[in-house]
């Protein structure tokens, strides 16, 4: 990867590895739908008037359809998914869970997208970071149901991004990333405006639920997303799916620090076998960008650096 993708790709991880502390903040005092109703609604008010000026609404307004498909399977349901599941689990193990993404993205090419299959060491990267999720996965998760079940809700979330990712490659390769994102955040804020009314709370959340509601919305949606888009373009659905490798150790990190979850010698071991498993799948070919792509990444930079 460029210089370039790689400041995205420590960026996007980082901003990936942050929300489920947020999450785990705000979802005490909100209920699933209405944190992911806000943080969308947030993200879609932060980018769309940048990409209104960009014109970068334009090219996509005959793509509705795709549109309302990618709303649904990478933010709105996801985000539900997870925000759901973070209410029986810790806020590290749903961020480690997440990282299934790319295992899921490799099993969903070999129909849809040949080419972005993994081979040779990429192949022993994505067997390596499957190996870290799940030393880590077995020592946080106890034999209690609704922890598995939630469990089970973040694992389809990870699969539904791997889905949004192909639709991403396949459908929107020529278009604007920020354009693409804002409209599908404020498609996604629809989706959820009526569940999300039904479970209003009683009264006004506390001020660090509102803050993290804020940070979800701006930086861990508006920005991560964007930026995702980008690295999409840059460099494939496959590579930039390793983001969901290195976000876990971002979120476990900030769930020890700040909300003193517990930490063990596996927890280290699966975050070793994570960064490298995350390392060696980077390592395979690059697919060389098609103009259009590249002419995508620099509108998206144009657009966001305003």
């Amino acid at each position: 990867m460029s210089r370039r993708a790689w400041i995205v790709f420590a960026g996007v991880s980082a901003l990936w590895g942050a929300p489920y502390l947020l999450i785990k903040i705000a979802v005490h005092d909100l209920s699933p739908t209405v944190i992911a109703c806000s943080r969308t609604a947030i993200g879609a008010i932060a980018l769309l008037p940048l990409a209104q000026r960009s014109g970068a609404v334009r090219p996509i307004r005959d793509r509705w359809r795709w549109l309302l498909l990618l709303a649904a399977v990478e933010m709105a349901v996801p985000f539900t998914l997870i925000t759901a599941g973070e209410r029986h689990i810790a806020s590290s193990l749903a961020g480690i869970l997440v990282s299934a993404a790319p295992l899921f993205v490799a099993l969903f090419a070999i129909r849809v997208a040949p080419a972005e299959r993994p081979r040779g060491v990429a192949v022993f990267g994505l067997v390596a970071g499957f190996a870290g999720v799940v030393v880590l996965l077995g020592a946080h998760v106890s034999g209690n149901g609704s922890e598995f079940l939630s469990a089970g809700a973040v694992l389809l979330a990870a699969a539904l991004y791997a889905a949004a990712g192909h639709v991403l490659r396949a459908r929107f390769a020529d278009a604007p990333p920020i354009g693409v994102m804002s409209v599908v955040m404020a498609l996604a804020a629809l989706i959820l405006a009526i569940p999300a009314a039904a479970s209003l709370p009683s009264s006004f959340p506390s001020l660090p639920t509102c803050a993290a509601v804020l940070g979800l919305g701006v930086g861990c949606t508006g920005l991560a997303f964007l930026g995702f888009a980008t690295l999409t373009k840059e460099v494939g659905v496959g590579r930039a799916s390793l983001v969901a490798y290195v976000a876990p150790v971002f979120a476990v990190a900030l769930g020890v620090v700040v909300r003193s979850e517990p930490v063990s010698w596996t927890t280290f071991a699966g975050m070793a076998l994570i960064l490298g498993g995350s390392w060696a799948a980077a390592r395979r070919p690059a697919l060389p960008a098609p103009a259009a792509q590249r002419s995508a990444w620099t509108s998206g930079n144009a657009s966001s650096s305003r």
